[in-house]
């Protein structure tokens, strides 16, 4: 029995687009030759691997199976090419980045400066926007890959951790709070908050830790501007919280105060996403390293100030 990469493809991507019809659109193929290299494929192993029905096809237990091996086998040829092509000197094209406002803050600058240095035949085009967005594009396969908090990712997409965090209370150089000093936010006095709008997933995150921990809140502004927000906590007595990663620039504590929240912390987890179907490119693949690189040496950096 041998399988060959054409059936695996094929079967990948029925799997993928639970159904026939799409998975030829995505493939360039017809219908009739995506069918005849799955049954082909089902011949050869001796089991079905999809149910089919009216409404499209239902992987079956090999299905499954064979799913998570084809997708392992085509990401290993696929890393096996980038290594030879790297080899080669040959990094060029064109990736489209989708990030988060609190990733392109801090991190995007010196990303962009060190990967142009280095693969200057790559064209980036990165486009920030908040996490749902993302998601939707990402699944229209607008972007390589997008980096969103990992609460709301979901099955059109292909899903990786990328890192987690802590939030920090952040407020004016005057306010009564020792810079750097962990706090539990139930233990202070009510906070005036700046906050994302409703629908925004750290907004409900917050409002259920605050429910559940009884924190004390005299009033929110709902603000969906990164630069805005910094700047009037910088000036009134407004306070907002925010992931460490976006904060770099404030651990001096010379514009703003920075407190770690405990007792519980409040923790952000970012996902990689990716559009189901593709593999990442050459030049895809070095960014998000080199993005990630960076973002583990911020982890430090804060680790050793705590």
């Amino acid at each position: 029995m041998t399988l060959n990469l054409r059936q695996l493809r094929a079967f990948v991507a029925v799997y993928e687009e639970g159904s026939f019809n799409r998975a030829a659109k995505r493939e360039n193929a017809t219908q009739s030759g995506m069918s005849t290299l799955v049954g082909n494929l089902e011949a050869q192993i001796g089991l079905r691997v999809f149910e089919r029905n009216s409404k499209g096809v239902v992987p079956t237990q090999a299905g499954e199976r064979l799913y998570r091996k084809s997708t392992a086998i085509m990401r290993d040829l696929s890393e096996a090419e980038s290594e030879l092509r790297m080899l080669a000197g040959d990094v060029a094209g064109h990736i489209r980045i989708g990030l988060i406002p609190s990733v392109t803050y801090s991190l995007l600058a010196p990303v962009l400066a060190e990967f142009g240095g280095l693969y200057p035949a790559v064209d980036v085009t990165i486009v920030e926007a908040y996490g749902s967005a993302l998601t939707d594009r990402t699944a229209r396969k607008d972007f390589d890959f997008a980096i969103v908090p990992a609460d709301r990712v979901e099955g059109r997409i292909k899903t990786s951790f990328f890192g987690r965090e802590g939030e920090f209370l952040v407020s004016s150089r005057q306010s009564p709070f020792v810079h750097m000093e962990p706090v539990q936010l139930k233990k202070l006095p009510p906070l005036k908050l700046i906050l994302p709008t409703h629908g925004n997933v750290r907004r409900e995150r917050f409002e259920a830790y605050f429910s559940e921990n009884e924190v004390k809140i005299t009033s929110i502004m709902s603000i969906d501007a990164m630069l805005a927000t910094l700047e009037l906590v910088a000036r009134r007595e407004w306070m907002t919280i925010l992931p460490a990663v976006i904060l770099q620039g404030d651990m001096s504590g010379r514009v703003r105060t920075l407190n770690p929240i405990i007792s519980p912390t409040i923790e952000i987890d970012y996902a990689v996403i990716e559009p189901r179907g593709k593999t990442l490119s050459l030049s895809a693949r070095l960014f998000l390293d080199m993005l990630k690189s960076h973002f583990d040496a911020h982890l430090d950096r804060l680790g050793s100030m705590l």
